[in-house]
């Protein structure tokens, strides 16, 4: 049974249940955490947690058990580029 989410606390919109990627800055690191079930205001794009799913984030970055590691570009904002 998918899970169910009320409508979005900032702006009143649709949240709808998916399955996504999670950023997570933890401890001067970024992770990405794959495969998430959350949902996702369809209005404003804000994105929420079931609290068994945050609880199982946080087991994760502890263990920091990876299944793979990813390079990430980094850019450096420059007005002038606009």
């Amino acid at each position: 049974m998918e899970p169910t989410f009320a409508d979005c606390i900032y702006c009143g919109g649709h949240v709808e249940a998916c399955i996504a990627t999670r950023e997570v800055r933890w401890r001067g690191e970024l992770f990405l955490i794959e495969q998430v079930p959350m949902g996702v205001c369809r209005q404003c794009g804000e994105r929420f947690l079931k609290p068994d799913v945050a609880k199982t984030i946080d087991k994760l970055l502890q263990t920091r058990k990876a299944t793979r590691t990813a390079s990430v570009p980094v850019l450096t904002y420059n007005s002038d580029a606009a």
